[in-house]
């Protein structure tokens, strides 16, 4: 009997977040539907977390702007595609696209103020307006999928859900129970991030919570779905890099279709990798031959994995490689990726 395995798999739904956010064709539309074609092959099911402060940026250009009407047309049209198709979408609020450009000459945005990235930086009665849109948003899109999905999950943009305390009472208002930001080790501070996951538990990768999406409380009314990560060993590193510039000789790696936030790091690191090696994000972007050997260790190991990806970063060789990872796992195990389906504490 193959083993069992809980494998989750999500997306952020999103543009570029830096000066050049790149176009809902290539970063959004192609890229999800080809996910969505892979997904449905071998019956997974996946968890997107939708930037739906960008939504309403662009809602407000398409008046206006018939490329942006366009625009809002296709997501309007793919999302009620990704929730047909069994899988869940979320709300996933980048607060800085309030401070958005829209160009309508390339018909992209840039982003250059990073004042409002975190959520914290924001005024409260606007975090809870932002909040209350974004999960009407969200459930306009199952009612015009005629699905009844719950709206409870959350990703924090930037995986800035702390301090938490501004979050709590709009989990509590809007019925949020599940949260998805949390990378058990690793912190960041700069000019955008802020985030310091040093303390969160590392042995138990869904555990519930209360005050603190770190700290575990058995009776707490949230439940923490913590990302997984891969540790490389210094050779390991090496090797993850020559192959990696080989595929950029080779013409696999192109270009970005945009420009990420361009910050300055105060402090970050990695508690549980502080030596040569690195721990990375458990991730399709960067998928290669010798990456996905190692995930697949690395899950055969483990009862509870989840990946974080984005449509705009896989590039066409790295689709090649999930398809090949989602057949290997198919073969080798018994992978539920359905959350609701999971029985954790």
């Amino acid at each position: 009997m193959p083993e069992k395995k809980l494998l989750l798999i999500t997306f952020d739904y999103e543009l570029f977040l830096g000066e050049q956010s790149g176009t809902v064709e290539k970063c959004l539309i192609e890229p999800t539907d080809r996910l969505l074609d892979s997904l449905g092959k071998y019956g997974f099911k996946a968890v997107f977390f939708i930037d739906t402060v960008y939504l309403f940026r662009l809602n407000e250009a398409a008046t206006t702007y018939s490329s942006a009407k366009d625009d809002l047309e296709a997501i309007t049209k793919q999302l009620v595609k990704v929730v047909e198709s069994g899988h869940e979408i979320h709300p996933h609020i980048h607060p800085h696209w309030i401070d958005a450009v829209y160009h309508p000459e390339s018909n992209q945005w840039s982003l250059k103020q990073k004042r409002y990235y975190s959520f914290a930086s924001i005024p409260e009665m606007q975090r809870t307006e932002l909040f209350e849109r974004s999960v009407k948003l969200i459930r306009s899109v199952l009612d015009s999928a005629k699905q009844n999905q719950s709206v409870d999950s959350y990703r924090a943009g930037g995986w800035s859900i702390q301090p938490f305390q501004n979050f709590r009472p709009l989990f509590t208002r809007f019925h949020i129970s599940n949260e998805w930001s949390v990378i058990p080790g690793k912190y960041q501070i700069s000019d955008a991030h802020r985030f310091d996951f040093r303390e969160a538990p590392v042995t138990e990768p869904v555990y519930r919570f209360s005050d603190d999406p770190c700290r575990k409380d058995e009776n707490g009314p949230f439940r923490e779905w913590t990302i997984s990560s891969l540790k490389m060993n210094r050779f390991e590193k090496w090797i993850d890099f020559k192959i990696s510039g080989l595929l950029q000789r080779l013409g696999k790696r192109p270009a970005y279709k945009g420009t990420g936030v361009n910050s300055v790091i105060r402090e970050e690191g990695d508690k549980y990798c502080p030596g040569p090696g690195k721990r990375v994000v458990a991730s399709f972007e960067g998928l290669n031959p010798f990456t996905l050997r190692k995930y697949i260790s690395s899950i055969r190991y483990a009862d509870y994995f989840q990946f974080i990806s984005h449509p705009k970063l896989i590039t066409p060789y790295e689709f090649g490689m999930v398809d090949k990872f989602f057949r290997i796992l198919k073969k080798r195990f018994d992978v539920q990726t359905d959350f609701r389906k999971a029985n954790p504490a």
